[in-house]
């Protein structure tokens, strides 16, 4: 009887209950697509890594290299087939008219353990053979069957020599048996050009001094082996330090590193749901407020006749259910419908990684919006069905009078300070722990973050718990602005009627509002902190270095490709190093004439030598053992006089790269100054970064057809990593902001739920204003003010809120890195603004067709 009875009503509401499908299907939606997008996303990142070791069965990892020895070791242990070292070399390479820096490296002695395709030809077998990538054998214009000569410098010790040593060359003749299929763009440790592996092992005993170092190794094991007692084995003959890890095992620690933490993207998309689905909770909970406002007089006819109160209620709640569960089916279908669709796009493009096209529903991606959708909506319509019980039968029969609600008590406005406080205070310790402490500790960062979520919770909890408060008179206190007139009075008077009801309303779309500002705000932020930061870690958008020196036609065809704006020489040389506590060590230093590097420079202050000082980056400091405030003894040959020799302090700073710097007149007294072997470029703003450094290397590839002996220059552009690292902001900028924009479209559906409720409630009052006068128009007007007032306020107070929370979430996970300056994002709010305002304008248009359809004497007469 009760469940004919609500399939019954549901068909009679369709309307207005698709409303509320819309709402827990876009949620859904977003949790059935987070979970697919998240699991192509390391998918495609895993499968691009794992292809690097191929068919290997092992991969030995040891961050402070292994030795020749170490590898003999390895090849020996029982059931190991085949030993594989995935060390890099680089070389000068020439064809016949054409010379460019090329990265060596060895062909696999087993098939199944290269890593490289073969797109033509063959792999290298013997001495004197190479496989080049397709790329490089364009530009050196070769193919199969062609020679090139490739050239390794080493530095060969010579006790005779004023420096310790000379720099020499090691030249071979190589014919081209292969061309490769470029590499991903996960495969960072991919050689360019391939030779044999007894070749390459001779050329880095000679690197190497004969000590060659070896980082990561890949292993075939025989058929049948087990594999556990092999990794045992090889375990026991290398350090503790060193990881001898299964290809799966190796690929998800590259996954984690490349992603930062695999399950990263996953909490932060499924929180965009979690928003989403408070939103439409909000949204429902409107919508079975006005059904059941509309069933009034059915509902008491039903208790009058014999329906028990848990019975009414049940209805409301089963309505609810299936509600719930034929829209969780369907955001299931639309967000694996998105995800399928955005893969066959991205598969067509020519990406730098493979997209991994196929979709996988698991049960978790059906079962986990499936449930949480139909609790969701089950919940939210909790109030509404006790709401349905709670007027009497007879009562409920009458007509129904538009009715001022109670106000809100004191109980709520004393939580409502208290949760606020609190949550405020946590905030705002969070942002001074992190910058008090200087501690760069993820430790520290993450309990900041910690207690920061919290305070945000709670903080939020307090806003919506006192907009009962807030919303109203702010209603009041605009609308004394926009509605002077009797229309306006009114529409400001109904707003206000019913405050928690009005909260409510305003509080769906202060959510939306709110999160989007506040992902604009903190984006913005963060972007200009990481802007900084990364010009201090990457201040040099272009370099071109040369073993010897850079000739004039190099430096000048560099200068003069598009997109290049400024350009300085720098004098390099190696000196040896000595510490106050007793060790030495070399370093690579630099200088250029003071002023120069201004202009060149993102942020000239991170590499800006002084007198004195030796400004060292991070990563080389790290690897030679230097700490910042160090004395060190520079020493070199001078001019004329034996050994000169320099005291200077140590700056460590995050300037990139291997090369330090020093200023002219210390450099100077380290021995004469060579020519100039680096040059500095920086690129125009609006330049193309990729194209900008792929021009630059087939301009000088170009150049040494022309211009013989010139020597093949190494090429880097951090300039690429610094605008990757940009274009990752902005894209989880445009995409955070469309997704909550969703919860705002979502919000609005709630608006126009408040304001229907309102007609129902008002029906009799909206006939006697239209008896006393007041025409059509002027009642889709107030109409439409309630709605632009509703929708006012909660925006409002949702844009505030948001450049609060947005500020306070990027200082407290970027303080560690920078100064973080609070950046309002004013084309956004205004865009957020006008758009709040127009939709609460478009929300009112139902309930304004409802009013005024019915006639003044039907309104008034009394069923």
């Amino acid at each position: 009887m009760m469940l004919r009875l609500t399939l019954h009503q549901m068909r009679a509401s369709a309307g207005r209950l698709v409303a509320a499908g819309i709402a827990i299907m876009l949620g859904t939606a977003f949790v059935a697509a987070s979970l697919l997008a998240t699991a192509t996303i390391e998918r495609t990142t895993y499968n691009s890594v794992s292809s690097s070791y191929s068919g290997a069965d092992l991969v030995v990892v040891a961050s402070g290299g292994l030795t020749d020895d170490d590898l003999a070791s390895i090849a020996a242990v029982e059931d190991v087939d085949a030993v594989h070292t995935m060390a890099l070399l680089g070389a000068e390479a020439s064809g016949p008219s054409r010379t460019e820096y090329v990265t060596l490296g060895g062909a696999a002695p087993d098939s199944s353990l290269e890593s490289a395709d073969l797109a033509e030809g063959e792999l290298p077998t013997a001495p004197g053979q190479v496989a080049l990538t397709t790329a490089v054998a364009e530009r050196l214009q070769v193919g199969i069957g062609d020679e090139i000569s490739s050239s390794v410098e080493y530095w060969e010790a010579d006790p005779d020599s004023p420096d310790g040593g000379t720099n020499q060359s090691q030249t071979a003749t190589l014919t081209v048996v292969g061309l490769l299929d470029e590499p991903d763009a996960f495969l960072f440790n991919r050689a360019s050009a391939l030779i044999e592996p007894e070749q390459l092992s001779e050329l880095l005993t000679l690197v190497w001094d004969g000590d060659p170092a070896h980082y990561e190794l890949t292993l075939a094991l025989a058929g049948g082996a087990d594999l556990e007692d092999v990794r045992d084995a090889v375990g026991g003959l290398v350090d503790p330090g060193v990881h001898v890890r299964t290809v799966e095992e190796q690929a998800k620690v590259t996954t984690a590193q490349l992603t930062g933490n695999d399950q990263i993207m996953t909490v932060l998309l499924l929180a965009f749901a979690t928003v989403a689905l408070a939103v439409a909770a909000l949204v429902i909970t409107n919508t079975f407020q006005v059904l059941v406002a509309q069933r009034t007089r059915t509902l008491a006819l039903l208790r009058c006749v014999g329906a028990a109160k848990a019975q009414v209620r049940r209805s409301v709640l089963l309505e609810a259910a299936i509600l719930g569960t034929l829209a969780s089916i369907a955001g299931i279908a639309l967000g694996s419908g998105l995800v399928a669709a955005g893969l066959a796009v991205l598969s067509t493009l020519e990406l730098e990684v493979p997209i991994d096209a196929g979709l996988t529903l698991t049960p978790a991606v059906i079962l986990a919006p499936l449930i949480t959708g139909v609790l969701v909506t089950t919940a939210a319509a909790l109030v509404p069905a006790r709401m349905a019980t709670r007027v009497a039968p007879l009562a409920a029969l009458h007509p129904m009078e538009g009715r001022d609600a109670p106000r809100a008590g004191r109980a709520r406005a004393v939580l409502s300070t208290a949760l606020l406080v609190g949550g405020f205070g946590l905030l705002a310790l969070a942002m001074v722990a992190v910058r008090s402490s200087g501690s760069d500790s993820e430790d520290t960062i993450l309990l900041a973050l910690g207690v920061g979520l919290l305070g945000g919770i709670v903080s939020l909890v307090g806003l919506l718990v006192g907009s009962v408060f807030v919303v109203p008179r702010l209603i009041r206190l605009v609308g004394r602005l926009a509605g002077r007139g009797v229309t306006g009075k009114i529409a400001i008077a109904n707003s206000v009627r019913n405050p928690k009801r009005t909260a409510s309303t305003a509080s769906a779309l202060l959510i939306g509002v709110a999160l989007v500002t506040m992902m604009s705000t903190g984006a913005m932020s963060a972007r200009e902190t990481l802007t900084n930061e990364l010009d201090a870690r990457f201040p040099v958008d272009l370099s071109v270095a040369t073993g010897d020196s850079l000739s004039d036609v190099q430096i000048s065809a560099v200068e003069k490709v598009d997109g290049v704006t400024e350009s300085v020489l720098l004098s390099r040389r190696d000196v040896d190093a000595a510490n106050e506590d007793g060790t030495s060590t070399w370093l690579t230093v630099a200088a250029v004439e003071e002023g120069e590097l201004q202009n060149v420079l993102r942020d000239p202050a991170a590499a800006q030598p002084e007198p004195g000082i030796v400004v060292v980056p991070s990563e080389m400091a790290s690897w030679q053992g230097i700490k910042d405030g160090d004395r060190l003894t520079l020493s070199g040959s001078g001019p004329e006089a034996g050994s000169a020799e320099v005291t200077v302090t140590a700056r460590v700073t995050g300037l990139d790269g291997m090369v330090a710097l020093l200023d002219p007149a210390t450099f100077a007294e380290l021995g004469e100054v060579a020519p100039a072997s680096m040059l500095w470029a920086r690129l125009a703003d609006d330049a193309n970064e990729r194209d900008a450094v792929r021009s630059v290397q087939s301009t000088l590839t170009d150049l040494s057809e022309t211009v013989d002996g010139l020597q093949a220059p190494e090429i880097s552009g951090a300039a690429v990593e610094r605008a990757a690292y940009g274009q990752v902001v902005d894209t989880l900028l445009a995409v955070v902001v469309g997704l909550l924009g969703v919860s705002v479209v979502i919000a609005l559906v709630g608006v126009a739920n408040t304001l229907s409720l309102s007609v129902i409630e008002r029906r009799r009052e909206s006939a006697m204003l239209r008896a006393l006068g007041l025409t059509k128009a002027q009642l889709r007007g107030m109409l439409a003010l309630e709605g632009v007032l509703i929708a006012g306020a909660g925006a409002l107070i949702g844009a505030i809120a948001g450049l609060l929370y947005g500020w306070a979430g990027s200082t407290v996970m970027l303080s560690s890195v920078a100064e973080v300056p609070l950046m309002v994002p004013w084309r956004d709010l205004a865009l957020v603004a006008a758009v709040a305002l127009v939709a609460g304008l478009l929300a009112s248009a139902l309930p304004a067709r409802s009013a005024v359809r019915t006639s003044p004497v039907a309104a008034l007469g009394v069923e």
